[in-house]
């Protein structure tokens, strides 16, 4: 096992959104890294775009004696690989080399708690230097890597203290580190997966601008009339000077819930005053008024220079007779007729469209309750809190209030064509101050290359940016994700490969319990079950509104399907009966006897959280007390516990502060919403990026069919791919649905302990569909 040391300096011209783009045609790579085991490093410095072309350093990155590459935030260099190294890289791939990211390696080791780790900070932990602060200065300053001299970049790079010496220290010692922790197996998973993510992004995904520019109009249009639905709302005794904004925090929430806004108009002076203009008095003694922006003259709509004027009546002006300005024109300033205005203030109460003390008790605690989530911090005059009008907030309020469906759809609007269109913010003049939105990040070309972030969640859950793919909106309540189409054009296909229901059938594996085991293998839809006991009607029934496309009823159901699963995934995470009302917009009584009857049914997947507690709360009695700095200034102390996953993957978790009901007084605990949830998210997170990793080797493999076939995205329990037709889009999605199924198996090949999870026997289905787009989509 031979392994490659590899880092590059590129250039930094910035392109849509990133410093170093390797899509710029204006970037290349600057300079080289490398060095094999513990021989000495070596390194390429290329003067311009043309000499790093030709450059031959990949022939000894990617020699035969090569089988693992090393990089801190490695997702980097295989960007750069792809675009100016793609044949060689992949060839390395497909005779089985892997990939080594030393950021990654050090999320895991702190059981995810460093998250975007620098490689300074890794060397001095492990035993590396500091590096050379000249250049990171340099690049602050804006300064562009191929200006950097020379000598002192490659001692950045490739010195004693550069970033090859660094990087190889730290990666040996943290292999140490994995294999002695229990982790290296899922390790090398989780890099096949990060080589999936880095492929996707590099491949990125294609743009219809026709369909988005009309979607967005549309969007725009709707949003326009919902303000003015919403603008009949307001009282009709609002005075005009009180300008309405839907963006203010303290107007919308006077506006909700009632309480006093203060707001500026003109108001006269006590003693009347007027307003006073420049004026030039003739030797007749009339009175010419200056035009205070071209300072010529008026004489009525017309404006004369002094010249003019004075040819043009015969006259001349007064002038200062004394005094340094002696001869020149005398300018005095003149009362005119109008009376001058200045700023007043004044109140405005608003009545207030919903009564907090008429909402359900469950939900008046959210906004008067001892810990109110949506009352904030500040006030309004009267003293009266400014509470939330966010999505959170407005969600809870349109489950029981119908007032708040339309704001709350509004809302949805406005993120949507804030998000993942493209709109402006001005300046005073006119000129632009800032672009948002995820169209302003599509090269031309009509691809957008976002981000797979693996580093920058609790719970080892990918996140994404430069835009943000993993949170789309879902069909029936946008339209985004209709402008997301096949770079192959009219016969092209969206495929989307989806787990079915993959965190309940995991934690029913995890936790042994055989009832919902017997569902699932018996195919039972779990969203399906809960939905036709919520209706009373009979699950096959359901089940074939839900999936027949046909049915006059499909797209209501297909809708009520998606909506029960916010109370039953807030269930699974240990939400209480009021989260899942406040998910569901159930009443309190409903919630519990949801609770009821899942505990009944399935009492072994519902009380597997207090396994994990117990861990937990085990494993922070044995780890040393940590402290933090408090608002107040003051060090707090807390434990902080784990729960090791049987692919060595440690969930942690920290005390907080908390009012224990029965001793009256406040303890430290841990929070059971992220015991309940962190496991069996990261869990099913890491299914995924294990299939991810098997799809990927499975492409390189077979070299992407001849390019017929490309990965482009994950999200969540999805794997999204771009075909060049409808043949190779079912063909394609079917075989991946199979790798995908087969994925929990395969990891207990590769990590017996799953075996006790109950992987190598639990069906973990999953779905092909394809489409022209990603929102018009049938199953293959």
């Amino acid at each position: 096992m031979t392994w490659g040391i590899l880092d590059f300096e590129t250039e930094t011209h910035p392109f849509l959104g990133s410093k170093s783009s390797p899509h710029s045609p204006l970037n290349y790579i600057v300079a080289v890294g490398f060095a094999l085991d513990n021989n000495d490093v070596q390194d390429w410095y290329h003067n311009n775009a043309d000499e790093a072309n030709a450059s031959n350093w990949a022939d000894t990155v990617f020699g035969p004696d090569v089988h693992i590459l090393v990089a801190h935030n490695a997702t980097f260099e295989i960007q750069w690989l792809l675009s100016h190294r793609r044949e060689q890289f992949l060839a390395f791939i497909k005779r089985g080399g892997r990939i080594f990211c030393t950021q990654y390696a050090e999320y895991l080791l702190t059981h995810q708690q460093t998250q975007y780790a620098t490689l300074e900070d890794c060397a001095i932990k492990y035993g590396g230097t500091k590096k050379i602060d000249e250049v990171k200065l340099l690049w602050e300053q804006g300064v562009l890597t191929s200006a950097i001299e020379p000598a002192l970049l490659r001692r950045y790079l490739a010195g004693p203290s550069g970033d090859i010496e660094n990087t190889r220290t730290v990666c040996f010692t943290q292999y140490a580190h994995l294999v002695q922790a229990g982790m290296i197996d899922g390790f090398w998973e989780r890099m096949d997966s990060l080589l999936f993510n880095a492929v996707c992004t590099h491949t990125g995904l294609y743009i219809n601008r026709e369909v988005a520019a009309k979607n967005h109009k549309a969007q725009l249009i709707e949003a326009d009339a919902l303000r003015i639905e919403l603008m009949k709302q307001i009282p009709a005794d609002k005075p005009d000077e009180l300008e309405f904004n839907f963006g203010s925090g303290h107007m919308m929430s006077a506006w909700l819930f009632g309480g006093p806004i203060a707001y500026r108009y003109k108001v006269h002076y006590d003693t009347p005053t007027y307003v006073k203009v420049d004026c030039i008095t003739t030797t007749e003694g009339v009175k010419v008024l200056l035009d205070p922006v071209t300072a010529l003259l008026c004489d009525g709509d017309n404006r004369l220079t002094k010249a003019e004027y004075c040819d043009k009546y015969w006259v001349n002006f007064v002038t200062y007779k004394s005094g340094k300005n002696k001869g020149t024109i005398k300018i005095t300033r003149e009362d005119t007729k109008e009376l001058k205005m200045k700023w007043g203030e004044a109140t405005y109460e608003f009545p207030g469209l919903i009564n907090i003390a008429e909402l359900p008790p469950h939900v008046q605690e959210l906004y008067t309750g001892k810990n109110a989530e949506y009352q904030g911090k500040q006030t309004l005059l009267d003293g009266t809190p400014v509470y939330s009008t966010g999505k959170d907030s407005l969600d809870t309020l349109a489950a029981f209030s119908p007032l708040v469906v339309p704001l709350k759809r509004l809302t949805n609007l406005d993120k949507d064509n804030g998000t993942y269109y493209i709109s402006h913010e001005y300046n005073a003049d006119g000129s632009i101050h800032k672009t948002k939105g995820m169209l302003q990040f599509v090269r031309p070309n009509g691809i957008v290359n976002h981000s797979l972030n693996g580093v920058s969640t609790v719970t080892t859950r990918l996140s994404s940016s430069c835009p943000n793919l993993q949170n789309l909106p879902r069909e029936g309540t946008s339209l985004v994700k209709q402008m997301f189409s096949s770079r192959f054009g009219a016969d092209g296909q969206i495929v989307e490969v989806d787990y079915s229901a993959l965190e309940v059938v995991d934690l029913a594996a995890i936790a042994g319990d055989f009832n919902l085991l017997g569902k699932l293998a018996m195919g039972v839809d779990m969203h399906c079950l809960r939905l036709s006991e919520k209706l009373g009607e009979d699950y096959d029934e359901v089940v074939e509104k839900c999936n027949n496309k046909e049915h006059p009823d499909h797209k209501h159901y297909k809708e009520m399907r998606t909506d029960i699963k916010r109370p039953s995934f807030a269930f699974q995470y240990g939400a209480s009966d009021k989260g899942v009302s406040y998910a569901s917009g159930c009443s309190l009584e409903a919630a519990v006897e949801f609770r009821l009857l899942e505990t009944s049914l399935f009492p072994e997947a519902v009380g597997y959280k207090y396994i994990i507690m117990d861990e937990v709360e085990r494993t922070g009695i044995l780890a040393p007390m940590c402290k933090e700095v408090n608002d107040g200034g003051y060090y707090t102390s807390f434990r902080r516990g784990h729960f090791q996953a049987k692919g060595g993957t440690c969930y942690s978790f920290r005390q907080y502060m908390a009012w224990d009901k029965e001793a009256r007084q406040e303890i430290l605990k841990y929070k059971e919403t992220q015991v309940a949830n962190y496991v069996i998210q990261g869990e099913a997170s890491f299914i995924v990026q294990t299939a991810c990793g098997r799809v990927i080797r499975w492409l390189v493999a077979n070299d992407f069919f001849g390019g017929n076939v490309l990965c482009v995205n994950t999200v969540h329990d999805a794997i999204y791919l771009d075909c060049v037709n409808e043949e190779w889009a079912r063909w394609a999605g079917n075989q991946v649905a199979e790798i995908m199924a087969s994925t929990p198996k395969y990891m207990c090949d590769k990590m017996p302990g799953y075996k006790a999870w109950r992987y190598d026997t639990t069906p973990f289905p999953a779905v092909a569909e394809f489409g022209s787009n990603m929102m018009e989509k049938t199953h293959c």
